[in-house]
């Protein structure tokens, strides 16, 4: 593969297939392809999926960032896809929980509340994932949480 088709593909990636580059709220298109994929592949919400989506997504995210010389840029969606898989890892679909984590997901991603407001210091890709990370343990937590208690 050639350096330029790497670049193609590596943006493929980060961009969620180019969702990131939809008009207003970038990083709610990658929320939603994420749904989306989880709608259709459930199977995706597995342990080694996700541990190769988070290191795919460190990288693709590094990358992305040292080909444009922009830090976290908006059209980077992987890590928004990355928060989404793990807010509903483990946890029963179903359309009342999709539309709870998504709130809930887009809510602490939106407004990072400590400490994933400082998550965002890690460097590259680390740093561009980690809140959105956060976001989705935060946000699948509590869903778990609100299931024991109905």
């Amino acid at each position: 593969m050639n350096k330029d088709m790497f670049r193609i593909l590596n943006k493929v990636i980060a961009t969620g297939f180019f969702s990131g580059y939809l008009p207003v709220a970038p990083g709610t298109w990658g929320s939603l392809l994420a749904l989306i994929l989880i709608i259709f592949f459930p199977g995706l919400l597995t342990i080694p999926v996700l541990l190769l989506t988070i290191v795919t997504g460190i990288t693709v995210a590094s990358l992305e960032e040292n080909f444009t010389g922009i830090k976290d840029k908006p059209s980077i969606v992987i890590d928004e896809i990355t928060g989404i898989f793990i807010t509903f890892t483990g946890v029963e679909i179903n359309w009342w929980v999709l539309l709870a984590g998504f709130i809930l997901f887009r809510f602490f991603d939106i407004f990072k509340p400590f400490p994933i407001n400082r998550s965002q210091n890690l460097p590259s890709g680390l740093g561009i994932m980690m809140d959105d990370i956060l976001a989705g343990l935060l946000s699948m937590s509590i869903i778990k949480l609100v299931f024991i208690f109905i």
